[in-house]
């Protein structure tokens, strides 16, 4: 039987329209309150070291932090167009007197990048056309992102500019540690930030790789476009009912990035079917959702807050009551990521329950039941961590 393409499994409805930064929770808080997290004060955090709550110490903020470096050496937490995702050559890439472009096919072409990202650090590497459906229509600031022919891309004080030869677009994985997650939610949980450092470096080293070439190439994190569908198409996993990407290798424990480019790339085939399924009958997210922010339901076109964007076929997370409970908790929750019955790490035993999960799901409740009745996923205390 042929594999199902990415329009059959997540339907698009034909009036869809990209979506607006500056509409998703972090956003909308930001129009609201002029910041996008209420606790993240160093007036909030004192509060919290001096009373002693466990999890939220001295020392577990220093580790937070340090893994958390990829904004400090530019004093900013808008990435776009900065540092590692810098639109232009970082420097690295030369360009020397009478060598013109490197030429291959786009397969081999697509081989060596994944090569060159592997070695870099991706936990895994997959290609895709360009959906322009999935960029933003203008930046979490308000600046208009658009599309022109134009050799280079650029941004500036009025728009952000692709240019349109920037057909095929790379997406790559990075893995998060499971057993830190663990903590979360706590400042303890560390994973988070250390993927997000990870995925600058990644993504500069990738694109400088390129530029090297002779190319042009746009790396981007979770700015200028939306990162799971485009994970989904470039064959890295589906979406799960918990609305992040899920990954036949690591689970729901990666972060992901992007870097869209000129260079001529070979399309990644889906990945195999199987999680969608696990997923409509597991809810185990959903049950331990402490927001209630997660569907129960089936899959479907509508959105459930005025952060969604809806039209495209899915199951829908209220991210307004999943931001509110971060200011509840003082920490960025996780707890769907940490729960996610597919967070295993690799081994005979559940490589061969994944195995079973793709072939023959009508065994799915016994997994489901296996996992709960273990205790997977379970918070470890975080004042034993450094223990």
């Amino acid at each position: 039987m042929p594999k199902k393409t990415f329009d059959e499994i997540y339907h698009v409805k034909e009036d869809y329209r990209r979506f607006d930064a500056r509409e998703t929770a972090f956003g909308q808080a930001l129009k609201k309150t002029g910041k996008m997290l209420e606790f993240s004060s160093l007036e909030s955090r004192a509060k919290r070291i001096i009373s002693g709550r466990k999890g939220f110490s001295l020392l577990d903020y220093a580790f937070h932090d340090a893994a958390g470096m990829y904004e400090t050496p530019f004093g900013e937490r808008h990435t776009q167009d900065r540092g590692f995702y810098k639109w232009q050559s970082l420097g690295a890439a030369k360009k020397y007197p009478g060598v013109g472009k490197w030429e291959a096919s786009p397969i081999e072409a697509s081989r060596i990048v994944k090569k060159a990202g592997m070695f870099y650090g991706a936990g895994d590497v997959g290609f895709a056309q360009l959906d322009k459906r999935w960029v933003y229509s203008h930046t979490r600031y308000g600046k208009p992102i658009v599309f022109d022919d134009v050799e280079e891309g650029y941004t500036n004080e009025e728009k952000a500019v692709i240019p349109e030869s920037h057909k095929w677009v790379i997406v790559l994985t990075v893995p998060m540690d499971i057993d830190n997650f663990q903590y979360a939610p706590s400042a303890t949980e560390s994973a988070s930030s250390l993927g997000y450092s990870k995925m600058h470096f990644l993504a500069g080293m990738v694109a400088e790789f390129i530029r090297g070439l002779g190319y042009h190439a746009i790396p981007c994190g979770n700015d200028t476009a939306l990162s799971v569908p485009m994970a989904v198409q470039a064959g890295l996993g589906h979406l799960g009912r918990h609305g992040r990407l899920i990954t036949w290798s690591h689970g729901s424990m990666v972060r992901i990035l992007k870097i869209f480019t000129d260079l001529p790339l070979e399309p990644s085939p889906m990945a195999p079917e199987g999680i969608i399924q696990f997923c409509e009958t597991c809810m185990k997210c959903a049950k331990h959702c402490p927001s209630k922010a997660l569907s129960f339901g089936e899959r479907e076109h509508t959105g459930v807050c005025d952060a969604n964007n809806p039209g495209s076929l899915k199951w829908y997370v209220d991210t307004e009551k999943c931001l509110e409970y971060w200011n509840t908790v003082e920490a960025g929750c996780g707890i769907c990521f940490r729960v996610c019955a597919f967070n295993k790490k690799p081994g005979p035993l559940h490589d061969t329950v994944k195995w079973f999960i793709r072939n023959v799901p009508i065994l799915n409740p016994l997994w489901i039941f296996a996992d709960e009745f273990i205790g997977y996923g379970k918070q470890l205390r975080p004042d034993m961590f450094w223990k």
